[in-house]
C-alpha cells in the first residue's frame, strides 16, 4: 500500500494505493451483485457479505485506519476500529452527490471501484469556515474553499467523518462505481 497523507486545514485526509486492480474490482463487483439487498436499502451492509473480495476490501480498510489513524489519538488511547455499514454508490452519468458529513463516525471512506474519466471529484470543505487563509484560484474563482480528489481504481480514501464533502457531477457516459463505509472506535 503506498499512502498520501496530506495534512490541509491541519485535517488529516488520506490517499491510499491499495494495489488492487481491475481483476480484483471485477471480481468484487461480482459478489456485490451476487448481494441480496433487503427490502430496506438503509439495512443493507456489504460487509454482512464474507465472500473472498469483500472480505480482503474489508481487511485492507480496517488495516488502513488502524496504521493511519492511531498516531492522532494519543498514546493512552488504543484506537480499534470498528465497521459500520457499507454501501454501494453508483453514481450515474449526470448525478452528483450533494454536500454532507457522515455524522458522529470517525473516519469516512471510499473505496473506488470503476472510475471512468470525467465522473466527478470528491470535493472536501475547508472545516476553518470563513478563514481565509491558503485560498485557492480554480479557473477564473479565487477564493476556493475545498481541496479535489480525483477518483482512481483501487484507491481508497480516508478522512474524518465530520469533514464535509459532496461529488461533482459525473459527466462521462458511465457509471462511477464506489464502496463508503464509516469506521468507529471499540473500547
Amino acid at each position: 500500500m503506498t499512502t498520501t497523507k496530506h495534512e490541509w486545514w491541519a485535517t488529516p485526509v488520506w490517499e491510499i494505493e491499495t494495489g488492487f486492480d481491475s481483476t480484483f474490482n471485477n471480481e468484487l463487483l461480482v459478489e456485490i451483485e451476487k448481494c441480496k439487498p433487503p427490502t430496506n436499502p438503509y439495512m443493507f451492509n456489504i460487509w454482512d457479505y464474507n465472500t473472498p473480495n469483500i472480505t480482503t476490501l474489508k481487511q485492507k480498510i480496517l488495516s488502513a485506519a488502524k496504521e493511519n489513524a492511531s498516531p492522532y489519538l494519543g498514546q493512552a488511547y488504543t484506537f480499534n476500529p470498528i465497521m459500520s455499514r457499507g454501501w454501494v454508490n453508483r453514481q450515474h452519468p449526470g448525478n452528483s452527490l450533494a454536500l454532507h458529513n457522515h455524522g458522529d463516525a470517525m473516519l469516512a471512506c471510499t473505496y473506488y471501484i470503476k472510475t471512468p474519466n470525467n465522473s466527478g471529484d470528491l470535493q472536501l470543505v475547508d472545516p476553518r469556515g470563513g478563514v481565509n487563509w491558503d485560498l485557492i484560484r480554480e479557473g477564473n474563482v479565487m477564493g476556493i474553499k475545498y481541496k479535489r480528489i480525483k477518483p482512481t481504481e483501487g484507491k481508497l480514501v480516508m478522512f474524518p467523518a465530520f469533514l464535509v464533502h459532496m461529488v461533482e457531477l459525473n459527466k462521462s457516459q458511465t457509471t462511477r462505481i464506489s464502496l463508503a463505509t464509516n469506521i468507529y472506535t471499540g473500547n
